[in-house]
């Protein structure tokens, strides 16, 4: 009797905290990738396709309203199949692993649109916020007991950030996740009425993200720090709100002592070593052909290619910095197309730049592809498997992957919230400058900048969760709360 009392009160518990739970566990199935990791994937990877699959089919058999929840789910199904048909069409090269990657790309707007009906009232949208703040508590625990076990992996190499109990693959998608936590951890510490979390919880915040190593991390200090300083100060003018000064000046404190840490973060050193390197091979190509008497800038791009001479210099130029990061890109490519999409440049910092060698793959591969491949996107399984190449910045790897369609397709889901947000300031300015919409707002801004300059963001569920359940917050606070409804939840901390 007692054990069937207590199994009852866990799953009151569980319908009651589901979407908190569902938040909570994603830094724990990080953790659980990274000790149970092997050649066939994750026990966390097939956790997420299941959370995936199974709540749009809960969503399926009880929304009362279904009919927008089918129609958002089939547009989704629909870009997805085009592009598959596609691949079918030309030969795939692997069909499993370009349908198991669409899905992980799907994943962003079909939780999102879950996310969208299921935050309905006040209840769960604290259940979201309640889900991040443990999120938070956890991955800073984890980096914190992995540093100190000596099991933490690395960013980019020895003493070269801390990312911690991450697997290899998500080391740079890791730290989209910390900005995001850290983002709303210094929201929690601004709504918060005591001393203590103001102070400790943005200091605990900049330790983990100046420790991670990159430039999104680092970045992401002054966006998240100033941002909040600015937004207390424009609150005090603009609402006539009690300024918390303690919280304003130990955030532009911690900006400023970011500033003066630069020189000795993870992030300064690999920039350094990269901008040596680059400074080494700067002018070679000037240099070796004004020896041979020849004038780079008299010449034009057909001379350069036609004349055997210069096209060696740059040949050889050319394997020298890229073929050792991609060295496929001569099996696949001639050196002459090589040449010409790079724009015959010769500076250094260009050619040694690992996500603009791997885009310019892909931008050879779409140069080589046909009319409806333009649409529908190439084979992801092509230039993953065969060229050994993954485009690190998703906004491009959306374009070439899926094709005009899937990539409109995308942005215009994305647009929509914009619009959204913009409809809800329009509507009335002043009740919507509230910290809990601001956190929502420097969170999305974040998100879809890092998905273009560190990517990850759209393409790896551990990572796109979080963009998910940003806009279901979005659409909740946009659409469906009343104007003139606070939150109060974390003035209890």
């Amino acid at each position: 009797m007692k054990n069937e009392t207590m199994l009852n009160a866990i799953g009151t518990f569980v319908r009651n905290h589901w979407l908190m739970l569902l938040i909570v566990i994603q830094p724990l199935l990080d953790v659980l990738a990274f000790w149970t990791k092997s050649p066939d994937g994750t026990l966390a990877g097939y956790i997420r396709l299941a959370i995936m699959l199974l709540l749009p089919l809960y969503l399926l058999f009880t929304l009362k309203e279904k009919k927008r929840f089918v129609l958002s789910m089939a547009a989704i199904a629909l870009v997805c199949l085009l592009h598959i048909l596609n691949c079918m069409r030309l030969g795939y090269v692997s069909a499993a692993f370009d349908i198991s990657y669409a899905a992980k790309t799907a994943q962003m707007p079909i939780l999102a649109v879950c996310f969208m009906h299921c935050i309905r009232n006040e209840q769960t949208r604290n259940q979201a916020y309640w889900g991040l703040f443990f999120a938070a508590a956890i991955t800073a625990a984890s980096i914190a007991l992995s540093w100190l076990t000596g099991t933490a992996n690395v960013t980019y190499g020895a003493g070269l950030g801390i990312s911690g109990w991450v697997i290899d693959d998500n080391r740079c998608a890791n730290s989209v996740i910390v900005v995001t936590l850290a983002a709303f951890s210094v929201f929690c510490a601004v709504k918060s009425d005591k001393l203590l979390v103001n102070i400790l919880v943005p200091v605990l915040a900049l330790v983990v993200l100046l420790s991670n190593g990159t430039k999104a991390c680092y970045f992401g200090v002054f966006v998240i720090f100033t941002g909040f300083a600015l937004f207390l100060i424009a609150e005090k003018f603009l609402k006539g709100t009690a300024l918390k000064m303690p919280v304003v000046v130990m955030l532009l404190a911690l900006s400023l002592l970011a500033v003066v840490l630069t020189p000795i973060t993870p992030m300064y050193k690999v920039r350094f070593a990269q901008t040596s390197f680059a400074q080494q091979n700067q002018g070679e190509v000037e240099s070796k052909l004004q020896a041979l008497g020849y004038d780079i800038d008299a010449l034009t791009d057909e001379e350069k290619l036609s004349d055997p001479v210069v096209r060696q210099v740059y040949e050889d130029y050319y394997r020298k910095m890229l073929w050792c990061i991609m060295p496929n890109m001569f099996d696949r490519f001639t050196i002459d197309e090589i040449i010409q999409k790079y724009d015959f440049t010769t500076d250094a910092k260009t050619l040694i730049n690992v996500r603009q060698i791997k885009s310019t793959y892909a931008a050879l591969m779409w140069d080589h592809s046909d009319s409806l491949t333009h649409l529908f996107g190439i084979d992801v399984s092509d230039i993953w498997l065969t060229g050994s190449c993954d485009l690190e910045n998703d906004w491009p790897a959306i374009y070439y992957y899926y094709g005009i369609v899937g990539f409109g397709a995308y942005l215009a889901f994305l647009l929509y919230f914009v619009v959204l947000i913009i409809r809800r300031l329009f509507r009335n300015f002043k009740t919507a400058f509230t910290a809990d919409n601001f956190i929502l707002l420097i969170t999305f801004a974040l998100l879809v900048g890092l998905a273009q300059f560190s990517g990850s963001v759209l393409r790896r569920p551990n990572v796109s969760v979080y963009l998910s359940l940003v806009l279901g917050l979005i659409y909740y606070q946009t659409v469906v709360k009343p104007d003139n409804e606070e939150n109060d939840l974390w003035r209890k901390l």
